[in-house]
């Protein structure tokens, strides 16, 4: 295998995985097509629409960042970073009233021991 090319993964978290693998190298395109696939197999996996979310996020589509990161937040309402980067989501999208509600949760789960 070229060092270029990554074994196709057969299930959600393989598929999870690769796409973190393109979005830390800013491939977020492929890194989408990946997570994008996690969730056809898994439609209840938080993490992925939290990094769906992420990428989205740092290519500028701030709605479907948030719409990612609120499904997240759906499954998982307990971790605090999904909060987090929703809110800067908020912020690229000129909602400032909803960021600074993320901000406040995100605040209230770390004194609860939450990430």
């Amino acid at each position: 295998m070229n060092r270029g090319q990554r074994e196709e993964p057969v299930d959600a978290n393989g598929f999870h995985d690769r796409g973190n693998v393109y979005s830390r190298h800013g491939n977020y395109e492929r890194a989408v097509q990946d997570y994008n696939r996690a969730i056809e197999m898994d439609g209840d996996f938080a993490e992925a629409y939290y990094d769906r979310g992420c990428s989205y996020h740092e290519v500028g589509l701030n709605e479907q960042a948030i719409a990612d990161l609120t499904r997240a937040i759906e499954l998982n309402p307990e971790a605090a970073r999904y909060y987090a980067r929703r809110s800067l989501a908020y912020v690229f999208t000129d909602h400032i009233d909803l960021a600074e509600a993320d901000e406040e949760m995100c605040d209230t789960l770390r004194e609860r021991g939450f990430e």
